[in-house]
């Protein structure tokens, strides 16, 4: 047969993903893979940035990149590990005390190399050490079991640290880079609007304000802690990790239900909602008011309820997302998006291209004692990720009825490339429900390519002798791994502010057990019905290859029957899985197969061995 495209192109993405990370790493880290030029980022920001640089490189490597790719990302890690504690921003390993917005972009790398090599004894111990910061034995007292809360918005291996800044004076118009996010607290005397600041006396209440009400208590965003607690849980089996996630996400849940059903953004230090220091159910840090609001927000719910899912405590938790969601949309309106100021308007625009100066629906994003405020078009990696996860109807009707009034065009696929390197999960939802997924991975797979071209490019011109500049890293970073998770895993990147990695499928090397597809193999998840996977699989070989493909990224899943249909000759066979959530196949030299699993959805044990 004639090799599909896609199949071509993901292939030779992946090779040239190989050579793109040695130049990277020959151009940005020393011979203890610290990152080059060195540098101290200002205040308490800036660690998460550092470790950013290669966040998805362990996902290469867990899709069959080299051995030299895994040791080069550990040596990476264990140095930049090393090198944030010279610069007192880490301690024996873990954030010395920030918010979990910060800490969970931070951990993608920590997450993906536990993913991509779970039996490494080093990894094991630390991700247990760091978990451990959040248990209530824990020394330096993150976590108060009573309560059942997390202690303060800004927490770590230093356990929970007051304030938002260090001696953090005032907060003033001249701090240009936060105007766009408005005023932190609202509803101090004389402070109205941002201009309000350069009132004599304004900037140094704001300053203490901020330093008081983000200073204690417990804030939404510290959901995203389950990820780390559910990844020692998946590595270890310890009963004492799984009673922790679903302690503090029922906690969270109850505080919800009391609430109307909408996750409050923070919890006192007395326990009650809206206590002391904040005084109402939203306006906590990385809350309904700033700076972010639901782009913060439902990150944190949808990395909890994932959590509670994961170690077995079914899928109540996925009401958290729910909640937030309707709530939005229940306030939706239609406008074109160029004429509005909002947050995150560049990265709309870029989004959109010229989509973005017609009529679309836009959500309020962000809530304060006015009313609801920040309309911003939806983003579709929220619903999307909620529907994978609970694949049941109602959240399949949300996400349809969403690409119906939405405005824009869900078979585009656009070029660019976000900070969380994701973005395209509308088009990949669409092409799921049209069953065109050949056709959207051919295409996805062009546009990483051309993200590639475009980070060398950017990569090559950098002249490093330029200076510090923290973002700098990441913004070369030249592994893109958007289209290989979408179209080989069956799922849609992780979650950037703190997610796993989870997925459908995962593929395995009957001999080494190492994760990842053969070199010259390529995969494509073309449908993940509620009890029914489809993966084709095409050898570009010239010898035929063996691999074990496991439903479910932890093994959650439980393969019922199997089938593969070659797809030259029609000729189908029975498969017999080895185990209860893997099957081997073998592909001829130059083969095209369908492999077509009934499964049980999160009908057995996840681990990661």
């Amino acid at each position: 047969m004639q090799h599909p495209e896609w199949a071509l192109l993901q292939v030779s993405l992946r090779e040239r993903l190989e050579e793109a990370w040695r130049e990277f790493a020959a151009k940005y880290t020393d011979s203890d893979g610290r990152l080059v030029p060195s540098g101290r980022p200002i205040g308490r920001d800036g660690a998460d940035d550092f470790l950013e640089a290669i966040f998805n490189w362990p996902t290469l490597y867990a899709l069959g990149g080299s051995p030299e790719l895994l040791e080069r990302c550990l040596r990476i890690w264990r140095g930049v590990g090393g090198q944030l504690e010279e610069l007192g921003l880490f301690s024996d390993g873990f954030e010395i005390g920030y918010d979990w917005f910060h800490i969970g972009e931070g951990l993608e790398l920590f997450y993906g190399l536990c993913l991509a090599d779970p039996t490494n004894p080093e990894l094991v111990e630390a991700v247990t050490r760091f978990a451990g910061l959040y248990l209530p034995d824990s020394p330096v007292g993150n976590y108060d079991e009573r309560l059942n809360i997390i202690r303060a918005p800004h927490n770590g291996a230093g356990g929970p640290r007051p304030g938002i800044q260090d001696g953090l004076t005032r907060f003033g118009t001249e701090r240009v880079e936060m105007r766009t996010y408005g005023l932190p607290v609202h509803g101090l005397p004389g402070i109205r609007m941002w201009d309000d600041l350069d009132a004599p006396g304004n900037a140094e209440r704001m300053a203490e304000a901020m330093q008081r009400r983000f200073g204690s208590g417990d804030v939404a965003v510290n959901l995203s802690a389950v990820s780390l607690v559910t990844l020692a849980w998946l590595l270890t089996g310890e009963r004492r990790w799984r009673d922790w996630v679903e302690h503090y996400v029922a906690g969270w849940m109850q505080r919800a239900e009391d609430n109307g059903g909408l996750l409050p953004d923070n919890v006192g230090s007395d326990g009650v909602v809206g206590g002391e220091p904040v005084g109402s159910w939203f306006g906590g840090l990385y809350g309904w008011t700033w700076p972010h609001g639901i782009h913060s927000l439902l990150p944190s719910a949808l990395n909890a309820a994932a959590g509670l899912r994961t170690v077995g405590g079914g899928e109540s938790g996925f009401a958290l997302v729910r909640g937030i969601l309707d709530a939005v949309a229940e306030q939706a309106i239609r406008e074109v998006p160029a004429a509005r100021e909002m947050t995150m308007k560049r990265r709309w625009s870029t989004h959109f291209g010229d989509e973005f100066e017609h009529e679309l629906e836009l959500w309020p994003t962000r809530l304060a004692p006015e009313g609801w405020f920040d309309y911003q078009p939806p983003q579709a990696a929220f619903p999307v990720w909620l529907w994978w996860h609970a694949r049941g109807q109602e959240d399949y009707e949300r996400l349809a009825a969403l690409r119906n009034t939405g405005g824009w065009d869900w078979r585009r696929v656009r070029q660019f490339r976000s900070k969380e390197e994701a973005g395209h999960e509308d088009a990949w939802f669409a092409a799921l429900a049209d069953g065109s997924v050949e056709q959207f991975a051919g295409r996805l797979l062009q546009v990483a390519h051309r993200q590639v071209d475009e980070r060398l490019a950017a990569m090559r011109a950098d002249d490093i002798t330029s200076g510090f500049d923290q973002d700098r890293w990441q913004h070369a970073n030249p592994v893109v791994t958007e289209a290989l998770v979408m179209t080989a895993l069956g799922a849609p990147q992780a979650l950037y502010n703190g997610g796993l990695q989870h997925s459908l499928v995962r593929y395995l090397d009957p001999l080494s057990g190492r994760p990842g597809l053969p070199p010259r193999v390529a995969a494509l998840v073309e449908s993940i019905d509620p009890e029914r996977a489809i993966v084709q699989l095409v050898n570009l070989d010239a010898e035929a290859v063996e691999l074990v493909l496991q439903a479910g990224g932890f093994g959650e899943h439980i393969i019922e029957r199997a089938r593969t249909t070659a797809l030259a000759s029609g000729i189908e066979s029975e498969l017999r899985p080895e185990n209860a959530s893997r099957l081997t196949v073998r592909i001829e030299a130059g083969e095209q197969i369908r492999v077509t699993m009934k499964l049980t959805l999160h009908g057995g044990v996840p681990r990661l061995a």
